[in-house]
């Protein structure tokens, strides 16, 4: 089974009239305390981090996205009985446009600093199938996080924020990588795969997946690599902020050199495909990341060594449908398309588990863990092909060097 990508990255489109408040709003913001260093427990979620936030004297879970501004639930902005300050369109991470309300958070409290007068989008995020099993109040965006230094441990899950850079112990071994911020504050790094540079990608704590990259930054490579190793799938299998991505042909490529800042990665596997380019916690979490808005510098230190050079899979990805699992993503040539399986086939049943009417905490849990452990290289499926039941078994394969 293919990885469902994770993208809640909001790219803002602004109108002669509503400009100037929304420019103001993000850009608003500050610290109350002159000096501060506090640490912050988390814990992750589908592979994202959760941490609590205290509004009110109540806590509340927030996803920490350096792909969004400040986003509140809906029902969380009527708790606090918040007022719209601007609507503004707004796209997801899948390219789809809406329009939202914008709001000015009360005081936000991160283990007793307190973050006051920043701007948040309100959302539903229950509506998308994705976002709904992260059961976050939340988000924690670029906006927000500009206004002091920010430190991720993956492997400890603490985050630790100060207001100055010399409060973080910083090897030699660290990775300089500058940024561009966005109008959001979100952070936005050049990336050149064999010679090929993608610039402006979102470094983004808010994708749980590896290297993504645009078609048309693929066919320059290409172009460059004609002997490029690859996978060539349909359809779709990423979520945004208002639900699944629209279908399409993606790449799953093996580069043979990925240059970020001071580091080169050889034979990574990047996904090509239409959406957000992005930079996601499956690399992250290999470093003990700090972000430094006051210089625009991300410094990448290493914990565990990264490589990603494979990409196994069962040759395809499941959705949820109208309380349906179904098949929303398919390698073609797979072992999966060659016994039948389509976009749109309903997966009946995995290795036992029925899966005729699927509940929302069995769809979360394939999210969150696969239909089978990290290491099983073996699944049989029932599922629904021309209205007859049909059994097929499938072996994990690494589609990009077979």
């Amino acid at each position: 089974m293919r990885i469902i990508v994770l993208f809640t990255v909001i790219s803002l489109f602004f109108s002669s009239c509503s400009t100037f408040k929304m420019i103001k709003l993000l850009k608003n913001g500050s610290v109350e305390q002159a000096t501060f260093k506090t640490e912050i427990p988390f814990e992750m979620r589908l592979g994202l981090v959760i941490i609590p936030v205290t509004i009110n004297g109540k806590t509340y879970d927030f996803l920490v996205d350096t792909g969004a501004p400040n986003l509140c639930t809906k029902e969380l902005a009527a708790e606090l009985k918040l007022e719209t300050i601007v609507s503004q369109k707004a796209g997801d991470s899948q390219g789809v446009k809406e329009e939202l309300d914008f709001v000015e958070m009360p005081p936000m409290y991160l283990n007793g600093v307190c973050f006051k007068e920043t701007g948040a989008a309100v959302a539903d995020l229950n509506r998308s199938e994705v976002l709904a099993c992260l059961n976050a109040d939340g988000i924690i965006g670029a906006n927000l996080m500009k206004e002091a230094v920010w430190e991720i441990d993956y492997e400890r899950k603490i985050i630790t924020i100060s207001e100055k850079r010399s409060s973080f112990v910083i090897p030699d071994s660290a990775i300089h990588l500058p940024f561009s911020p966005a109008l959001s504050s979100t952070p936005r790094v050049n990336i050149t795969y064999n010679g090929v540079e993608d610039k402006y990608v979102t470094f983004d704590t808010g994708s749980n997946g590896y290297f993504t990259s645009s078609k048309d930054v693929h066919d320059a490579i290409k172009s460059k690599s004609p002997s490029l190793k690859e996978a060539k799938s349909y359809g779709s299998s990423g979520s945004g902020l208002y639900g699944a991505g629209a279908i399409d042909t993606n790449y799953t490529s093996r580069v043979d050199s990925t240059r970020l800042g001071d580091l080169t990665i050889q034979n990574n596997v990047v996904t090509f495909e239409k959406g957000s380019r992005t930079l996601g916690t499956k690399f992250l979490q290999n470093y003990r990341v700090i972000i430094d808005w006051s210089v625009n510098e991300i410094l990448l230190i290493p914990v565990n060594p990264f490589k990603h050079s494979t990409h196994e899979s069962f040759g395809f990805s499941p959705f949820i449908s109208e309380n349906k699992l179904i098949v929303s993503d398919i390698f073609i040539n797979s072992e999966a398309s060659k016994k039948g399986l389509q976009l749109g086939t309903q997966i009946l049943a995995v290795n036992g588990i029925d899966y005729r009417t699927l509940s929302t905490d069995q769809w979360c849990s394939i999210i969150q863990n696969g239909f089978v452990p990290e290491e099983q290289k073996t699944l049989k499926m029932l599922v629904l092909i021309n209205n007859q039941e049909v059994e097929i078994e499938l072996t994990k394969v690494d589609l990009v060097n077979w």
